[in-house]
């Protein structure tokens, strides 16, 4: 086994390296549509035969077109932005509140617009859905993230960041997945 998980190591870094947009984009993909998965078969107990592969499919592809690219583009920029030439922790803070205060408000309309259109929403519904779900999850966004921000800046290497913070999203993705999944018809 460990020789495999060697392997796939490799295989990782070697893929991260020469490709790294696209390597963080199919990570993202797969983590999100993992946890739409988690979200429908473990939370909302629909059968695996019954899952909602429509659902998933716009999940995962979120995380391929928006959500990996979108990180990996973010990350580069803060650290183009701080200054490395600090204290470890001042820099993770400064990376991690610019991250929580600047992009994270931003992020979660983008990505709450775009699944709601992808669902089929017009225009005035996904500005009802905005108004009704964003302050909620945004408060619940500030449970998570502000801590796992903190350990991502202060130790995760950058090519490595989308990747830790993509493992943390599982939970994250369950909660979107539970939250915006469901479009009542």
């Amino acid at each position: 086994m460990s020789v495999i998980l060697k392997i796939v190591k490799s295989s990782y870094k070697t893929a991260l390296r020469k490709f790294p947009i696209a390597t963080q984009a199919v990570q993202a993909s797969l983590l999100m549509g993992a946890g739409d998965v988690i979200a429908q078969h473990a939370v909302e107990k629909v059968p695996l035969n019954s899952l909602n592969l429509r659902r998933t499919a716009e999940f995962s592809a979120l995380g391929l077109f928006l959500v990996g690219p979108t990180l990996r583009f973010w990350y580069g920029r803060l650290d183009r932005l701080v200054s490395p030439k600090q204290v470890a922790w001042k820099v993770a803070a400064k990376k991690a509140s610019l991250d929580q205060f600047i992009f994270a408000p931003a992020f979660i309309v983008l990505f709450t617009s775009s699944i709601s259109f992808m669902q089929g929403m017009n225009t005035e519904s996904v500005i009802g859905r905005l108004k009704s779900d964003y302050t909620t999850i945004l408060k619940t966004n500030y449970l998570i993230w502000p801590a796992a921000q903190l350990v991502n800046f202060a130790i995760v290497p950058l090519n490595y960041q989308v990747l830790f913070v993509q493992m943390v999203a599982v939970i994250w993705n369950t909660y979107l997945s539970l939250k915006l999944g469901n479009v009542e018809e």
